[in-house]
């Protein structure tokens, strides 16, 4: 136990520790909120869900509208584990995602996921 402590300790006198599951170095001053899928929106006319109401992770106040547009969705759990979505727009407690991305086919509700102040990467278009 004492060498897990004094490697973690030798760690952080070294600089900044690298952890996570992609290379993107993340600023501490990042905005990111956590949150659980609460229910799902409305379908559309061909049946395609793009929205969900939530609750914030820890509490939170609602937020204010589309004060998420442009922001990454990433989902952490369930059937739809770490697929990515941009914001659309957002009102308090829904969220509206981009159609570019798909419809949220397999997302349930109690699955949480995490929106962050990061633009969405695409794959360049074919040419």
């Amino acid at each position: 136990m004492r060498l897990i402590v004094a490697a973690a300790g030798a760690a952080c006198l070294q600089g900044a520790v690298l952890a996570g599951h992609d290379p993107i170095r993340a600023d501490p001053a990042l905005k990111r909120y956590g949150g659980q899928v609460m229910a799902l929106g409305a379908p559309d006319a061909q049946g395609r869900v793009y929205s969900f109401q939530l609750r914030r992770l820890p509490a939170g106040p609602a937020f204010a509208p589309d004060e998420l547009r442009g922001w990454r969705l990433t989902m952490l759990a369930g059937k739809r584990f770490a697929h990515v979505f941009e914001v659309t727009g957002n009102g308090g407690l829904e969220i509206t995602v981009s159609p570019l991305d798909g419809p949220l086919e397999g997302i349930a509700v109690k699955d949480v996921f995490v929106v962050e102040n990061i633009a969405v990467e695409r794959a360049a278009a074919a040419k």
